[in-house]
């Protein structure tokens, strides 16, 4: 069962998945720095790969007789090095496995997500089943989710890994029609990466692993029954980082159902119902325990437009 201090939290409109998501984030972050490593080693005074010193060597790595050649070879060779050293491919059976290396952040994500929602169940005088954590990923309903959210994670983090590298491609043309030095080189293609780790690939990693928490904590609901738990009621975290939407939408009554197939366009941008609801979202969903389920329609529960079947 979850602790006080958990409980509290959750009042409070945050997740306990803070924990996984730093872990996450740790794992992707060493992942990232390696490959700029590599760019560091290749690109710079010690490889030289694009010959840009004066009395750079004949034979480089990207030996191709023009810079366009040249940059070509290397968004191919980043493209590979992001492959081995980011993404790691497996194929798509043993994802849904669970055997992919971002699996183990899913899997905390889900049993910290079930736990919160158990705890507030218990809270708030429900009697539910309180699995142990080992049984928890073995029972079917978990089993099933488990599954789709590894091959979420697994095909978003394909998509950063794939899209990266053409996204450095106009740098390396600039270093080029600026003269650059192989130490100017390296240091602005090393930004460039650093800069997708932080936008695209942390963004992932918070969001994904908050996804599966959520997932878990429906998952959890239904799995106590619509007797018990009749609907959720959106809690978003009240601090300044809290985006204009979530605090328009916080203690919003909403069905299971509508969490999981609505989403909501408001001011040009479309905000998903089940948290997150953006990217790096970082509200949960609090149980109603016998009450009623809302009966008005969800237009005017929410703000925005709301898009069916999103």
């Amino acid at each position: 069962m979850a602790t006080t201090a958990t409980l509290t939290a959750n009042r409070q409109g945050r997740a306990t998945s803070t924990v996984v998501e730093e872990q996450f984030l740790e794992e992707m972050r060493r992942r990232w720095e390696k490959v700029r490593g590599l760019v560091r080693r290749t690109v710079g005074y010690k490889n030289d790969a694009f010959g840009l010193r004066a009395n750079a060597d004949e034979q480089e790595a990207f030996d191709f007789p023009s810079e366009r050649g040249k940059t070509k070879g290397f968004v191919r060779w980043l493209r590979q090095a992001l492959r081995d050293e980011v993404l790691e491919p497996i194929d798509t059976d043993a994802v849904a496995d669970g055997g992919h290396w971002t699996a183990a952040y899913i899997r905390s994500a889900v049993v910290r997500g079930s736990n919160q929602a158990t705890g507030l169940l218990f809270q708030r005088g429900a009697s539910v089943e309180n699995i142990p954590d080992a049984e928890l990923l073995e029972r079917p309903i978990y089993a099933k989710t488990l599954r789709d959210l590894y091959t979420r994670a697994y095909e978003n983090l394909q998509s950063v890994t794939e899209d990266a590298a053409p996204q450095v491609r106009e740098t390396v043309t600039e270093g080029f029609a600026k003269g650059w030095n192989p130490r100017k080189m390296a240091r602005e293609l090393t930004s460039e990466i650093r800069d997708i780790q932080r936008t695209q690939a942390e963004t992932l990693a918070r969001t994904e692993t908050i996804h599966a928490h959520s997932e878990s904590t429906l998952t959890t609901y239904e799995r106590a029954g619509v007797d018990t738990v009749s609907h959720g009621e959106w809690q978003a975290t009240q601090d300044d980082r809290t985006c204009s939407f979530c605090r328009r939408l916080s203690d919003a009554e909403l069905a299971i159902d509508e969490m999981r197939s609505a989403a909501v366009e408001w001011h040009g941008k479309i905000y998903r119902l089940q948290p997150p609801a953006h990217p790096n979202g970082r509200c949960v969903i609090l149980p109603s325990v016998g009450g009623e389920p809302p009966t008005s329609p969800l237009a005017e529960r929410v703000p925005g437009t709301v898009i069916a079947g999103a």
